[in-house]
């Protein structure tokens, strides 16, 4: 068993290093989508910002920390991609007192509340993330490509391995402050098939012990439905009991009844280009100045 045990490793170790990503069907280490180990690297240096952005592509790719910056706002995106309520509780511990914020924007894409969390764990390790917290959380989601990933990526993140490869995604500039630009709209179904969310409980859990903690630290929070394509909003059939819900655990707006962008304005069918950024930005700030939300920071700035 002893032997099994560190011939398995090994035999990770070089499949690491040698096996192209499109042959690694049970081991997932290679992908740099969002730019999230550039991003987590940021974050190490970053300190005392006004307001945080927590979520998925839909945060990194939604809220563009320039445009927080002309209305007085210092702006860090904490986004990553696929970023399940597990990674945004683990994430906001990790990185909340370094960044110090006044406040927070939690993104949510409500059919992440129906996944395991592994794409975005995996992309997380991948990114340079190893700690008891991560290890743990690993085991709890017991997949083999996710411990396959974790042994490679602790041997990685000491004897460099293999270099991350560049982001796949063409076109995407990255900003200071966690941002993706992209100003491309690419072509998308315009119907699909519809499905109804289902909420898990352990992402729900993760999800108000996110709200819990910030609460104990006394950061002020909004939850946001960024708005993404018509097509694909409309084939969730149970969008409102998914606003009833979020509604009832604090301050929560749904972009996609606020504004009503056409699709030029989208990078893809679920995330908004620089165009609708731009207009989406404008309006939510609107909104929270209108509420009070982030006078004070922007007359203190």
């Amino acid at each position: 068993m002893a032997f099994t045990c560190v011939f398995y490793v090994v035999m990770i170790l070089i499949y690491g290093m040698v096996i192209p990503s499109s042959l690694a069907k049970n081991f997932n280490y290679f992908g740099n989508l969002g730019f999230t180990r550039k991003r987590l690297n940021e974050a190490k240096e970053i300190k005392n910002v006004d307001l945080i952005v927590v979520g998925s592509s839909h945060a990194y790719r939604g809220y563009d920390p320039r445009i927080f910056k002309k209305a007085g706002i210092n702006t860090f995106n904490l986004g990553s991609t696929s970023q399940s309520p597990l990674q945004t509780q683990y994430l906001v511990s990790k990185y909340i007192k370094n960044l110090n914020p006044k406040f927070v924007i939690i993104d949510i894409y409500p059919i992440l509340f129906s996944v395991d969390g592994m794409e975005s764990q995996i992309d997380l390790i991948s990114s340079g993330l190893m700690d008891r917290e991560i290890v743990k959380m690993s085991f709890d989601m017991n997949n083999i490509a996710l411990y396959n990933s974790l042994i490679f990526g602790a041997f990685n993140s000491i004897f460099h391995l293999r270099q991350q490869k560049k982001s796949d995604n063409k076109g995407d500039t990255y900003i200071p402050g966690g941002y993706v630009q992209s100003y491309k709209s690419l072509k998308f179904k315009k119907t699909r098939f519809t499905q109804k969310i289902t909420i898990s409980a352990i992402q729900l859990k993760a999800f108000k012990k996110t709200l819990e903690y910030l609460k104990t630290n006394n950061i002020k929070y909004v939850i946001v439905q960024a708005p993404f394509s018509k097509s694909n909003y409309d084939s969730y059939t149970n969008n409102e009991e998914i606003d009833n819900l979020f509604s009832g655990l604090g301050e929560y707006y749904n972009f996609n009844k606020i504004l009503n962008l056409p699709d030029s304005m989208y990078y893809d069918d679920s995330h908004l280009n620089q165009f609708g950024v731009n207009i989406y930005n404008k309006k939510l700030l609107e909104i929270l100045r209108s509420k009070g939300d982030l006078t004070k920071i922007a007359m203190r700035n």
